[in-house]
């Protein structure tokens, strides 16, 4: 059985993990009592990368947008010239009224 058996990662749930939870908040409790500065620091930290994924995921997103949006304005603007071409060429085929 390896690592990544799937088995693995749920045969790990159980009394081990309650207790590394309740550790876990002791710690943080015991992080705020004693050393409020360094804990308010840390979780601004905190704070400020996960703010700073974000707006990397949005700005990631937004340039997918825009740069399906610039394809989209292109063959808009293509469809225009060859229309614009096209009315040109039957205006100069078109026979002239001498009127």
């Amino acid at each position: 059985m390896t690592a990544d058996d799937p088995m693995t990662a749920h045969m790990a749930t159980g009394p081990r993990d309650e207790a590394r939870r309740r550790s876990r908040e002791l710690a943080r409790r015991a992080m705020w009592r004693l050393a409020p500065a360094y804990a308010r620091r840390r979780t601004r930290r905190a704070t400020a990368a996960a703010t700073l994924q974000r707006l990397q995921d949005d700005l990631e997103h937004v340039s997918k947008r825009h740069t399906e949006q610039i394809e989209r304005l292109e063959d808009l603007t293509r469809e225009l010239v060859q229309t614009v071409e096209i009315l040109r060429r039957e205006i100069a085929d078109a026979p002239r009224d001498p009127a």
